[in-house]
């Protein structure tokens, strides 16, 4: 079982006092129940599944009717009254902030840091509209478990509760409302992580989702037949994009809204159907909208009835009910289970019913949420449980992944989601899956889209969807240049980045910490990182920055405003190296994406795989970002089963080190293991933004440079300054260590931003080259070409490095006159052409922004 249930809470923390009991679960987390019979619970609830915890040291003084608990962490003072909780009774004293801060019961909590929502439907940004867009009003994030005051409260005197069940399920019970309190209280100050910790052994861990979660999601809302998925499935691989799950919506039954049988017009044959999906690897959902109950059309619907107790005859529908027992048992037995048999892998639960029931206070969400987990997990089919539905409230974090609605294709939507994403993180709620591209109305801007999916390949789950509407396009090669390369390179992105995303998901199951979060959770004292909107830490080694506004058409730039922690750091989309503790401006291009990490960060990842069915990674990559030293544990299991619960995982170990004039790359021996573990495996090592090595050797034995790298040696990278290094079949159960001598005759810094300027300066080389044909307008008109081909020629040679870089500088002083001049002699050439001489101008404005972005880079250049 994923999610393990303790209710009863340690003795040895517990102390009852009249109708009053206080649990501390740790030094800094208390829960205190109030109840005027003296009757407590002990039964978990929606929110709460686990109370048992260590013992927790704690002084007790009594005198009277006035008891005072205190831990290492905080002092309850409370006078008995036989009353509820209130400011007159209870006060919770705590070291903060250098000093000791106190709450009550009723106290507010300005500092707050929020959770998240049910839903994005209707979102524009953090404005809900209806779809005419008459009325707007600010979504709601709710309260969550950090607060810059220190102390969060959660309030569950009104929960459902749930019983256990034979077999590992559970059931509803009514909790009795009146004259009864149950509050926990955290008291962590600014030690979020901790915080995080705990909570998440009260309220429940985030269970790691199967592996192929982490890849691309096709979604659209599109009455699909079988030909047509499976031709756009064809599309999928002719492009090389990759591809891991089909999410089939409404139309897929026959009914409407509610459904269970299939459209045998749209498919013809299901179970063929799913058979083809499996062959390809491909994993397939479908939309579930359960509110309607059963309909007499419904294939099932005779064999439900019986079940039941109802006469077909006279029942033209059988009514949902979630309350009802048996009506739960039928509905998985009949309408889940023979699909599930026949190839669906899970169910997309699009409720949108509201929040009533027969039973007060049952919200139909969360239950259905836990229903449908615990029905996977009972079908004991060897496979990790897969929900995919919206919020339900704290504790909804226990079954991923999270459908986060119908927003709108806007530029505010999209800057309002890295933020979104993030602070749910405050509620254990890690795997939000977005409508990538927005649903309303269906077109998106080719920009917008770009950026769209450039956010989605760096969130927890990728997923692309739209509303029904035939100019709605999410399909990547359907867009024009340069849009559809720069979003189909980003899916592969995805997919290489898929080794380090699901060792920083198997990490949040132990730390509490999802892989989308905050940076005030590792500076917490920084102001910036709480006013770092639109930023947003991804794993422990990512901290990644969406542009999410367009683009000025004089530079084919984007300008973001962004605040960077202290410390060094490197931007990964240019290669530069930047002094942090500050807000800094730059400029994107749209193949750009702002990530930055700490110098020596090593960061795992794959090649060339277009699917995540494997059961272990076979083509490694190793990226080391320059700096004294780093490492980085690397995580596998099947990525299917939850045998890894059971020990059946690996590890692998690797760390880099430099040492004077040598790095030393270690691929430690691996740790564990489970069946299906590839332990031979090869091994790709990138090292960005470094000078050419002068030697290489892998277990002793040295590499062969060359230009056109195949499976063993070295190249280097003129155009990014990347050194690549290949090794083919590395036992990891034995690791490799690979030395590296290094350039140490020109400054490192040297090379820090020459994947950015290269970028740019092919840019202004393709307008000079758009401002004239055939007629010569400059005698040195193909110098902007020349120094865009700097790193074509240095990647030819990497031993004349220097002097190309030196003759770089040179050609960048020389450019802008030569640009003056050649705009002139073109607007003397085309008088009838403006948009050549436009061409030049950009060509001179984006040359300006170059120099003056990537000045400190040049200005290490010394020619002695």
């Amino acid at each position: 079982m994923i999610i393990r249930y303790n209710p009863h809470a340690n003795q040895a923390n517990i102390v009852q006092y009249g109708n009053t009991r206080f649990t501390f679960l740790s030094d800094r987390f208390v829960r205190m129940e109030w109840s005027l019979d003296s009757q407590f619970v002990d039964l978990p609830s929606f929110t709460v599944i686990n109370r048992y915890t260590p013992e927790v040291a704690f002084n007790k003084d009594r005198g009277g009717n006035h008891l005072v608990l205190k831990t290492s962490g905080l002092k309850i003072d409370f006078k008995h009254n036989g009353r509820p909780f209130s400011k007159e009774n209870l006060e919770i004293t705590f070291p903060f902030a250098g000093g000791i801060t106190s709450w009550f019961p009723g106290k507010r909590d300005p500092g707050n840091l929020k959770g998240t929502a049910r839903t994005l439907d209707f979102c524009d940004g953090i404005s809900v509209r209806t779809r005419d867009g008459s009325k707007r009003e600010k979504l709601d994030l709710g309260r969550g478990l950090l607060s810059r005051s220190g102390w969060s409260l959660i309030d569950d005197s009104f929960n459902i509760l749930i019983k256990p069940l034979p077999g590992g399920r559970h059931w509803i019970e009514e909790r009795s409302k009146k004259h009864r309190k149950d509050f926990y209280f955290l008291a962590y100050g600014h030690d979020y992580r901790e915080a995080l910790r705990d909570a998440a052994g009260i309220f429940g861990v985030q269970s790691l989702p199967p592996r192929y979660a982490f890849g691309y999601w096709w979604s659209r809302y599109w009455a699909y037949t079988d030909r047509e998925l499976e031709n756009l499935a064809s599309d999928f691989e002719t492009h090389g994009v990759p591809l891991d799950v089909l999410v089939v919506d409404i139309d897929w039954h026959l009914g409407g809204w509610t459904g269970y049988t299939w459209n045998r017009d749209l498919f013809p044959d299901p179970e063929e159907f799913l058979k083809w999906a499996r062959s390809k690897g491909l994993k397939v959902t479908l939309n579930l909208h359960p509110a309607d109950g059963v309909g007499k059309h419904e294939e099932m619907f005779d064999e439900m009835a019986g079940a039941l107790g109802m006469d077909p005859e006279k029942t033209s529908r059988i009514p949902f009910d979630c309350t009802d027992q048996h009506f739960i048992e039928a509905y998985f037995k009949y309408l889940h289970h023979p699909n599930e048999k026949m190839g669906i892998d899970f169910w997309w639960m699009d409720w949108q019913q509201g929040k009533s029931s027969r039973i007060e206070d049952l919200d139909p969400l969360p239950w259905l949420n836990i229903l449908h987990w615990e029905d996977q997990e009972a079908g004991k089919t060897g496979k990790r449980p897969l929900n995919f539905s919206r919020y339900g409230g704290l504790g909804s974090g226990r079954y991923p992944v999270g459908f986060s609605g119908d927003t709108f294709a806007s530029w505010d939507s999209l800057a309002f989601q890295p933020y979104f994403t993030a602070s749910a993180a405050n509620v254990l709620y890690g795997y939000w899956s977005h409508d990538i591209g927005g649903h309303l109305p269906g077109p998106v801007n080719p920009e917008l889209y770009t950026r769209w999916v450039q956010f989605g390949i760096l969130s927890p789950i990728f997923r692309s969807h739209t509303t029904k509407h035939p100019q709605a396009e999410r399909r990547f090669w359907e867009y024009p240049e340069p849009y559809s390369s720069i979003m189909m390179e980003a899916a592969k992105r995805r997919y290489e980045m898929i080794p380090y995303i699901y060792t920083e998901a198997r990490k949040t199951m132990d730390s509490g910490i999802s892989i989308c979060r905050p940076l005030y959770y590792d500076w917490p004292e920084e102001e910036g990182a709480y006013k770092a909107f639109s930023q947003y830490s991804l794993g422990d080694e990512l901290l990644v920055v969406p542009v999410t506004v367009p683009r000025d058409d004089s530079t084919d730039m984007a300008e973001i405003t962004l605040w960077l922690p202290p410390g060094k750091w490197f931007d990964t989309a240019s290669g530069q190296r930047l002094q942090g503790g500050r807000s800094i401006k730059k400029k994107y291009l749209l193949e750009e994406i702002p990530v930055f990490v700490r110098p020596g960060s090593v960061i795992p990842g794959q090649r060339g795989s277009l699917r995540l069915k494997d059961k272990s990674y076979r083509n490694l990559i190793l990226t080391v970002w320059p700096g004294k030293e780093g490492s980085y544990s690397l995580y596998e299991d099947d990525g299917l089963s939850s045998l890894y619960l059971e020990g059946e995982e690996a590890w692998i170990d690797f760390s880099s080190k430099i040492k004077e004039s040598v790095q030393v790359i270690e691929v430690h021996p691996i740790r564990g293991g489970f069946k299906g573990l590839v332990r031979k495996k090869s091994l790709e090592i990138r090292l960005p933004s470094t000078l050419p090595p002068l030697k290489i050797k892998a277990g002793g034995e040295e590499l062969a440079w060359s230009l056109r790298l195949r499976d063993r040696g070295w190249s280097y990278l003129g155009e990014t300054a990347a050194s690549v290094i290949r090794i083919p079949d590395v036992d990891m159960g034995r690791g490799i260590t690979i030395e590296i001598e290094r350039n140490r005759a020109l400054p490192e810094e040297c090379v820090f931003g020459l994947a950015g300027l290269m970028r740019r300066l092919w840019l202004i080389h393709h307008y000079c080259n758009l401002s004239y044909d055939v007629r010569q307008v400059h005698p040195r008109q193909t110098m902007p070409a020349a120094a865009a081909q700097t790193g074509n020629r240095i990647s030819r040679d990497p031993a004349l490095i220097d002097r190309e870089l030196l003759r770089l500088k040179a050609m960048l002083e020389e450019m802008p006159p030569l640009l003056n001049a050649m705009l002139k002699r073109v607007a003397d050439l085309y008088p009838g052409h403006p948009e050549k001489q436009g061409y030049l101008a950009k060509a001179g404005r984006i040359l300006r922004v170059t120099k003056r972005e990537y000045n400190e880079m040049l200005n290490t250049l010394k020619d002695d």
